[in-house]
C-alpha cells in the first residue's frame, strides 16, 4: 500500500515538474505574441470623468 502511494506521489510530482518545464519553455519562446497594432480611442464624457472606448464600439 505504501509503495503504491509513494509511486503515485512520485508520478504526480513528475507530471507537475514537466508541466512547469513546458510553461517556462513557452515563456521563453513567445510564438503567440504578435506585433501590437495602434488603436484609436474615442473620448466620451462620463458623469465624473472622461471614458475612452475603442473606435467602432
Amino acid at each position: 500500500m505504501r509503495n503504491t502511494l509513494a509511486l503515485g506521489l512520485v508520478l504526480l510530482s513528475g507530471m507537475f515538474l514537466l508541466n512547469s518545464g513546458f510553461q517556462i519553455y513557452r515563456s521563453f519562446n513567445p510564438v503567440k505574441i504578435k506585433d501590437p497594432k495602434p488603436i484609436r480611442l474615442v473620448r466620451i464624457e462620463g458623469k465624473n470623468c472622461p471614458l475612452y472606448f475603442p473606435e467602432g464600439q
